[in-house]
């Protein structure tokens, strides 16, 4: 099935939302508009994350590749790139790549999940390896949020202590990656966290755990140092989802 990737643009003379086809056979969007109302899309395409931006949201600009991952960057259920933007004009890309060159036909290698800059959305710095250790992030069902003073926040889905899925995360800042923080345990292992930071850059992550019972929940922690401890998770849902484990 082809696969189309739109944009729905709320223009400010109408009451109605407008759709505009935009880019054929692209996959898992993801839109942010900067301090100027400027529109930034990063999304996959033949297997590359790629980038464009547009001033009205209805006339694009080149699309750049944000990083060659060979041809195979998965852009589908939830593990594409999150894109985020700062007030100083930098833009910040996360996303799963595979950056070593394999033969099509090896399937096993995982790839990692890395933290790209740029400074005017055109040249990109080299990926950042966000998950310390290699291939614990397979899945990179992942969430970034920019704060109000440009520092990045990351949450993930990582492998690495053996026994199923724990949330990690971690904070570049500075031009540099923080190191990795567990948050928690026990997480479901199909669902995409999600993450946002408050007005003095404490971050606040939500996401579905997987504990012994009959029912996967949503909980919700923070953090009131800026994402260096976490606070015990609250059960964000008042009635059960009776997703069972």
């Amino acid at each position: 099935m082809k696969t189309t990737l739109a944009l729905l643009a709320c223009l400010l003379a109408s009451d109605a939302f407008s759709q505009s086809e935009i880019i054929p056979s692209a996959t898992a969007p993801s839109l942010a508009v900067d301090k100027d109302g400027k529109f930034w899309c990063a999304f996959v395409r033949q297997g590359n994350v790629m980038m464009f931006s547009s001033v009205d949201g209805k006339t694009w600009g080149d699309q750049q590749i944000v990083a060659n991952s060979n041809g195979r960057a998965p852009g589908a259920k939830q593990r594409g790139p999150r894109l985020g933007l700062s007030d100083d004009g930098m833009v910040y890309v996360s996303a799963p790549l595979f950056l070593e060159k394999i033969a099509a036909s090896e399937r096993n290698v995982k790839c990692e999940l890395y933290l790209v800059v740029s400074r005017d959305g055109k040249s990109y710095d080299t990926p950042l390896l966000v998950n310390e250790i290699k291939e614990a992030a397979a899945e990179s069902l992942h969430a970034m949020a920019v704060a109000p003073d440009g520092s990045v926040h990351l949450v993930w889905l990582d492998n690495r202590e053996g026994k199923g899925n724990c949330l990690f995360y971690a904070k570049h800042s500075g031009g540099k990656l923080g190191r990795n923080v567990r948050i928690t345990n026990a997480v479901c292992p199909c669902c995409a966290p999600g993450i946002t930071v408050d007005g003095r850059g404490n971050p606040v992550v939500l996401y579905r755990e997987m504990a012994d019972d009959a029912s996967r929940e949503i909980f919700m922690t923070t953090s009131r140092d800026l994402g260096k401890s976490w606070s015990t998770p609250a059960r964000f849902n008042k009635k059960d989802s009776l997703i069972p484990d």
